[in-house]
């Protein structure tokens, strides 16, 4: 009956393909290949290529008609499956070689699942493009790139086409082709493949996204860890051998790559002084990008609590191994050797969202239960109650300030200091202990951040008399001091994010420039003071190299008829680590100090 159906089989495929098949039970391979947003899959049965029909096993005689899945596939776990993207060689793939960490959908020329020695006469899942989260290694080809023919227009910084094209508005763009290669070297489509792969210049190593604008976030370059590169290298080729199958060797690799940048991390601030023993122990362990880990943050509050904060698919993909691997560095910190530093998982759905990966469930049900149990947290030997736990305003720190909070402090002797935006009263609180300041008032629209400015006050031993805290919208609150003609000798100006994206310059770029006039304007008219105005938005602060904020400034000035003068240009601490191969693109934060004239000639 069997021989039955092989013949049957071989009838159907002749009528198909119009092809001769000689052999009945050779083993066959083939590649899915993907040339737009919708997937074809193409078999090679003999050197021959149908685009209908799917072999489904290594026997001709089981045929499958089944459509193409054309939605992502979950990660896999097979451990003897490379993935591998080849990006083109332009102008682009040198900066990715010189560290550049985000790989966007453009720059992808292709991509290969490649199936290493398994044995064809099993079922093997097929996808159209590479998981999310998985691990690959990213290749630029040693052969030079077609030239470009007249009108195909040139790509922007994204690789994307900058020409106009007749696809629809709504129509998915072209995605980069996908090849499956399955079997062994006999196959001469197959060893052309695996040889490109094997000949083109290494990049490095990272983690695979089909659904965000970021398809690959680099996690380990050639360049900038060649040791590592070395050690991922040798294991991949003992996966290409077959003998990747005792260990979960992809696993076993990122787990290598979080070690090598958790340790790199923890190095870093103990360079810094961080933690410092008695002053500061609440501070940023990994800064994302800056850290060679993109879309994961970790904050260390107290020095009892680590905060992770996690905004992209890979590292909720991978969260037991992230896990595992704080843990483990952790528990060997120095500076936690009698300390059982408690790790809480905390994750941005909307960011999470524009990466492809909806977050479900309403939490951890153990920090729930915890959500009104208090860490304090120094900084500057200054104390902070904060709840780590709680899913309100009050649930951490911003540790970004820290230096600019000191440098302020350094300035306010004897001076009457007015915090806007105050949040938890980081500034107002610093200015008090550190700069013997005169008195000090925060303002805030949040009732939880007032409440926490009181509780911060108390907590410090600070008199009443010396210190306040109002709840009021911040623009109501100084056009109401203005009519009182109230003035102050030092402002901080650290609103929210006013313009997440760059859509929302024009319109956040007037409501800093009427704060900022209201600002100068309550600044001691007869003997001038000093005015820090801060911004958050990383669209404002990377305009035109960081002038476009100050240009804002400048004309809030002139509104206010006050003369200013720039004293200093700061970011965030340097616990807050950029990367130099991507700067300014981490640069979010701009605090920038002026001198405001007094009134008058």
């Amino acid at each position: 009956m069997s021989r039955v159906r092989e013949i049957f089989a071989m009838l159907v495929l002749v009528s198909l393909n119009k092809s001769v098949i000689s052999l009945i039970n050779k083993p066959f391979t083939y590649i899915l290949y993907s040339s737009t947003s919708r997937c074809y899959k193409h078999n090679i049965l003999n050197g021959r290529i149908s685009n209908r029909y799917m072999v489904s096993t290594a026997q001709i005689g089981d045929i499958s008609t089944e459509e193409d899945d054309q939605t992502s596939p979950s990660l896999q776990t097979n451990n003897n499956v490379l993935h591998t993207v080849v990006v083109h060689r332009n102008r682009q793939s040198q900066s990715f070689r010189e560290g550049t960490p985000l790989i966007f959908g453009g720059s992808v020329a292709s991509t290969f699942t490649d199936y290493c020695n398994n044995d064809i006469s099993h079922n093997i899942e097929e996808t159209s493009t590479i998981p999310t989260g998985a691990l690959v290694g990213v290749v630029v080809s040693r052969d030079s790139p077609p030239k470009n023919n007249k009108g195909k227009g040139k790509r922007d910084s994204r690789g994307k086409s900058r020409r106009n094209d007749n696809r629809k508005k709504d129509e998915p763009e072209t995605v980069a082709p996908h090849y499956n290669l399955i079997g062994n070297m006999d196959n001469e489509e197959v060893r052309k493949q695996r040889d490109m792969i094997t000949q083109s210049q290494l990049i490095g190593y990272g983690v695979f996204n089909p659904n965000s604008m970021y398809r690959v976030r680099l996690l380990c370059h050639d360049t900038i860890h060649p040791t590592l590169t070395k050690e991922i290298r040798s294991m991949r080729k003992l996966v290409q051998r077959g003998k990747g199958e005792e260990d979960d060797m992809n696993n076993l690799q990122l787990k290598m790559i979080l070690e090598r940048k958790v340790n790199d991390a923890i190095n870093t601030r103990l360079s810094l002084n961080l933690p410092s023993e008695g002053s500061t122990d609440t501070y940023r362990l990994l800064n994302g990008e800056g850290d060679g880990l993109s879309g994961l943050v970790v904050d260390i509050l107290g020095g009892s609590t680590a905060i992770v904060m996690s905004s992209a698919a890979w590292v909720e993909l991978h969260k037991d191994i992230i896990l595992q691997v704080l843990e483990e560095k952790l528990n060997n910190h120095p500076s936690y050797v009698d300390t059982d530093v408690d790790i809480v998982w905390r994750n941005t759905p909307s960011r999470l969202k524009q990466d492809g990966y909806l977050v479900e469930g309403s939490g951890n049900n153990e920090e729930n239960e915890k959500s009104e149990q208090s860490v304090i947290a120094t900084e500057s030997n200054v104390k902070y109650m904060t709840f780590p736990y709680s899913k309100g305003q009050k649930t951490g720190y911003y540790c970004d300030q820290r230096d600019n909070r000191r440098m302020v402090a350094e300035l306010c002797e004897d001076k009457r200091v007015l915090d806007l935006c105050c949040y938890n009263g980081g500034f107002a609180l610093t200015a008090m202990i550190h700069g013997q300041a005169s008195s000090a008032l925060g303002v805030d629209s949040s009732q939880d951040a007032i409440d926490a400015c009181n509780q911060n006050s108390k907590l410090n031993n600070i008199d009443d008399e010396d210190i306040s805290f109002v709840k009021d919208d911040i623009a109501t609150f100084m056009k109401s001091a203005m009519e009182k003609e109230d003035s102050y000798d030092v402002i901080i100006l650290d609103p929210p994010k006013l313009a997440p994206s760059i859509r929302d310059l024009d319109k956040a770029s007037r409501k800093y420039h009427a704060l900022n006039r209201d600002a100068m304007n309550l600044i001691d008219k007869s003997k001038g003071g000093l005015l820090l105005t801060c911004t958050c938005s990383a669209s404002m602060s990377q305009k035109d190299g960081g002038q476009y904020f100050l240009n804002m400034v400048n004309g809030a000035a002139l509104s206010a008829k006050r003369r200013v003068t720039l004293l200093k240009v700061n970011g965030a601490a340097p616990c807050h680590t950029q990367s130099p191969a991507s700067f300014p693109a981490g640069q979010y934060l701009t605090a920038s100090l002026f001198h405001v004239s007094h009134q008058g000639p």
